[in-house]
């Protein structure tokens, strides 16, 4: 049989004034050819669905409406872990319930991982969510003196699933982890910020496939040990690289790297404002500017967004001739007060600060608009 390999959706994630929502669904769409085109069996998602635990309710929407197409519509199971941007008992709700439709999720370690058993039994599937030494040490009580570091909590977790793994069938572990040596991306928040200690590869030998999430750049770290990578390019150190999915083929045990279009892509530009005003492949992708003639001020900012509506970042001359740069984010717009905006403005403009009185006159006429 066939096994799609997917991971770290984000469902929820925002950026500027941006929730991804369009491209995440148009991602899915590709999903569920895919799993028509190859006649799939089953479908991984190794964690980090929603990109918090307390995302809105869009972002709960679309992940119903996934797993009702591929479990109703298409009748595929599909087997979901959550990840450390996920909270476990919310995601995992009437699990038990839900396991009969063919969905399966695991938000919590638990002592006896049960498998997920496909293909007439020839198939097992180990769902194991992202958990922490404390965690390992609650349920393996007879190894606590032993479990010091994450890769101890690692080594206890899988020795114990090997104990009672049949060889003969094909095993599959779905796991959300950060293993030595991966390549990161800014996008990867907990292990670019030392957040998330990494395990080695080796926890995983024993399995004939090892369905990895948590890092967003697709690779592969060992002979049988993959990360899909995140379907959306969610930085722009992901500028380069090509998102999709993998597709294991449980016959041989092998796996391949299957591309998956995007929605909009990420990209960096850079050229004088006349040079980037006049460019036509731009308007439909996320986007960093590099203003070669100009301050990268407010004004700047509205030209080009009302020209490129998703703009995300601009770069531009410095504002004291110091041959410097200057940078405002969507980010930086999206947290600024009104306040903040009037004195941008005004120094931007005018080379002006504003006195406390001024100030004051602009909070009171702010107040009586609001009001109206």
């Amino acid at each position: 049989m066939k096994i799609i390999h997917t991971s770290d959706w984000h469902f929820g994630m925002r950026v500027g004034t941006e929730n991804y929502q369009d491209c995440q669904e148009f991602f899915l769409e590709r999903l569920y050819e895919l799993i028509r085109r190859e006649n799939a069996g089953a479908v991984l998602c190794a964690g980090d669905v929603y990109d918090s635990g307390n995302v809105g309710a869009d972002a709960i929407a679309l992940f119903d409406h996934a797993a009702q197409t591929i479990c109703g519509q298409l009748g595929v199971p599909f087997i979901v872990i959550a990840g450390n941007h996920d909270q476990p008992d919310r995601l995992a709700a009437h699990r038990e319930l839900l396991s009969g439709a063919g969905l399966y999720i695991s938000g919590r370690l638990e002592r006896d991982v049960q498998p997920v058993v496909l293909d007439g039994g020839r198939v097992a599937v180990y769902p194991v969510p992202f958990f922490n030494r404390y965690e390992a040490q609650a349920l393996f009580p007879e190894r606590q003196e032993r479990i010091h570091t994450l890769q101890d909590a690692y080594a206890a977790v899988f020795d114990h699933i090997r104990q009672t793994m049949d060889p003969a069938r094909r095993n599959i572990v779905v796991s959300h982890a950060y293993i030595v040596g991966a390549a990161l991306s800014e996008s990867d928040r907990a292990a670019m910020k030392g957040l998330a200690p990494a395990v080695s590869r080796d926890v995983f030998q024993g399995f004939d496939y090892a369905a990895l999430g948590h890092i967003h750049k697709p690779q592969r770290v060992g002979p049988n040990v993959r990360y899909s990578g995140c379907p959306v390019k969610y930085s722009f150190s992901e500028e380069d690289q090509t998102k999709g999915v993998v597709l294991v083929d449980t016959e041989d045990m092998s796996s391949a790297f299957v591309p998956v279009p995007l929605l909009r892509d990420r990209k960096t530009a850079e050229g004088t404002f006349a040079q980037l005003m006049d460019r036509e492949d731009l308007k439909d992708d996320y986007l960093r500017l590099r203003v070669t003639d100009r301050y990268a001020g407010l004004e700047t900012q509205a030209e080009l967004r009302e020209r490129f509506p998703y703009l995300l970042e601009v770069t531009g001359m410095s504002a004291d001739d110091s041959g410097g740069q200057s940078t405002l984010t969507a980010e930086q717009l999206e947290t600024m007060s009104d306040e903040d905006v009037l004195r941008t403005f005004l120094a931007e403009r005018f080379d002006y600060t504003p006195t406390e009185e001024q100030l004051a006159l602009f909070r009171e006429a702010m107040a009586q608009t609001e009001g109206v």
